[in-house]
């Protein structure tokens, strides 16, 4: 089934935060960091991807997937959500249409502790999702309830709304707000050594000349 693409709202100013992550990969993050990745399972679903926004979190009931036009009324341009499957790894909650819908609600990407579906025409509207694979086996609009904006787990890492999602072909990380400042810091000082250290490598260096040129430094 092809996808028809409609006018999205327009996205709020990205805060420099936000930009600064851009142009720092989760992987030279985990090069100091180890909390906050979440488990290797939830993958992207197509390459090259990369995702950078603050969490909305979504919890919903298995097989349901009712929730989720709620929480699209509640986003807001710009934001990621991650969404708790509540142990669900057989139906799919997330597919082309609704790919479709979140992606002109303004919304950067999603992350799912559950599989998706139509893998075609979510690689064809290049939506930014994270899942744990691909399911013909679908959820219902069912109503069971659920919750939006509370705590959740998701990939085996605690998140909060308006905490810092950062992912690319890699993987996804999860910054909380309290710490953002610092992890952003030490993720530009750590790019720029990664760059410099690629430079080199690519004239031919050896990584004992690199230890020299660095202890002269």
């Amino acid at each position: 089934m092809g996808v028809e693409h409609h006018g999205t709202r327009h996205r709020a100013p990205m805060d420099p935060i936000l930009e600064t992550l851009r142009h720092i990969p989760p992987s030279t993050i985990g090069h100091f960091l180890d909390e906050g990745f979440l488990d290797i399972e939830i993958r992207p679903i197509f390459r090259p991807i990369a995702l950078v926004g603050r969490a909305l979190t979504i919890s919903a009931p298995p097989r349901d997937n009712g929730i989720y036009r709620r929480a699209l009324r509640e986003s807001h341009p710009g934001d990621v959500l991650v969404i708790h499957r509540g142990g669900d790894q057989r139906h799919a909650s997330f597919g082309g249409n609704l790919g479709l819908a979140t992606k002109n609600c303004g919304i950067a990407g999603v992350v799912l502790d559950g599989p998706v579906t139509d893998l075609a025409e979510l690689t064809e509207i290049k939506l930014p999702v994270f899942a744990l694979g691909v399911s013909a086996l679908t959820t219902r609009r069912l109503d069971l309830g659920g919750t939006i904006g509370e705590p959740i787990v998701c990939g085996g890492v605690n998140v909060a709304t308006g905490d810092y999602v950062v992912a690319d072909d890699d993987g996804v990380l999860i910054i909380p707000a309290s710490r953002i400042a610092a992890v952003v810091e030490q993720g530009r000082i750590a790019r720029q050594r990664e760059k410099e250290t690629w430079r080199l490598l690519s004239e031919g260096k050896t990584l004992d000349d690199l230890d020299a040129i660095r202890r002269k430094a």
